[in-house]
C-alpha cells in the first residue's frame, strides 16, 4: 500500500502547497488534507485548481474544515457572518475568473470532502477534533451524528469565554475530546495552530506539529502551523498499511 502525506491547513498559500504536492508525487504518496484549503492567503484559486485535479485523479483525499463549511453555506445563501479571511475568498469569487475558482471550490466540497478519513484500523484524519461518542459508534457501526460532525469541523469550545479579533468574537477552545482517543489510535487534526492553549491565538503559531499522547495511549497530532496566516505548512509521512505497519515516519516543513 502507498504511504500517505497528511498536510495541515493550507489557507490559500500555494507555494508550500505546491511543494507538498511535488514531494508526494516524487515519493509516490497519496496526499491527504485536514481541510481549510481556502481563506486567508491570496492563492485560493490556484490551491483549489490543483487540489481538484489531484482528487479527480485519485491522488488525494480531503476532509471538510470549518472554513469550507462556512464558505459553502455562504454560496448556498445561508446568513453567515464573514470574517476577514472569508472575505478574501468571497471577494475573489467576484473578480475576473472568480467563477472558475468558485466552481472548483464547490466541486471539492460537494464531491470529495469527507467528515473524517480512516486510513487504517489505527489511523484517522479529521479537521478539528473527535467527539468521544464517535469511537463507540465506530465500534458498533452506529450513526455519525450532527454533534459528531460539528466536533469534527469545529472542535470543542467554551462559549462563556471569548476573545475579540478584528471585530469578531471567538470562544476559548477546550480539549476534553482528546482524552477519549483510544489506545493504539493516531488521530490527525488541523484547525488549531496553537493547540492545548485554549486561547484562540491568531498571531502566534506552533513552530512544528504538536504530538500528544493521552493517558489511554491514544495519540493526537495537530498539523496546523499557520500556513496562509504568517506561519508554515507541515506534513506527516504515514505508513498505514494495516497488514504490515501503522507508523508516523516523519514530519516535514514545506
Amino acid at each position: 500500500m502507498r504511504k500517505q502525506l497528511i498536510i495541515g491547513d493550507v489557507h490559500a498559500d500555494f507555494g508550500p502547497f505546491q511543494k507538498a504536492v511535488e514531494y508526494a508525487q516524487k515519493n509516490n504518496m497519496h496526499l491527504v488534507s485536514v481541510g481549510d484549503l481556502i481563506d486567508g492567503g491570496p492563492d485560493g484559486a490556484k490551491v483549489c485548481k490543483l487540489m481538484l485535479e489531484l482528487l479527480a485523479a485519485g491522488e488525494a483525499s480531503c476532509v471538510k474544515g470549518n472554513h469550507e463549511h462556512k464558505i459553502i453555506r455562504y454560496i448556498d445563501g445561508a446568513n453567515v457572518i464573514l470574517g476577514p479571511p472569508n472575505i478574501v475568498t468571497t471577494t475573489q469569487f467576484e473578480e475576473d475568473g472568480g467563477q472558475i475558482f468558485q466552481q472548483d471550490f464547490e466541486d471539492i466540497v460537494r464531491q470529495y470532502c469527507e467528515d473524517f478519513i480512516q486510513l487504517s484500523d489505527h489511523i484517522f484524519v479529521t479537521h478539528a477534533g473527535m467527539e468521544p461518542d464517535f469511537w463507540k459508534a465506530l465500534h458498533q457501526s452506529g450513526p455519525i451524528t450532527k454533534k459528531m460532525q460539528n466536533t469534527m469541523m469545529f472542535g470543542q469550545a467554551d462559549y462563556k469565554q471569548t476573545i475579540e479579533h478584528k471585530g469578531q468574537f471567538y470562544p476559548y477552545r477546550t480539549y476534553d475530546w482528546k482524552d477519549s482517543v483510544p489506545a493504539g489510535i493516531t488521530l490527525f487534526v488541523g484547525h488549531d495552530p496553537a493547540p492545548l492553549t485554549g486561547i484562540p491565538d491568531f498571531d502566534h503559531f506552533q513552530p512544528r506539529p504538536t504530538d500528544f499522547t493521552n493517558d489511554n495511549g491514544g495519540r493526537i497530532i495537530w498539523l496546523d502551523c499557520g500556513a496562509g496566516k504568517g506561519g508554515s505548512l507541515w506534513g506527516a509521512v504515514v505508513n498505514s498499511d494495516a497488514g504490515q505497519s501503522d507508523t508516523v515516519e516523519d514530519f516535514i516543513e514545506f
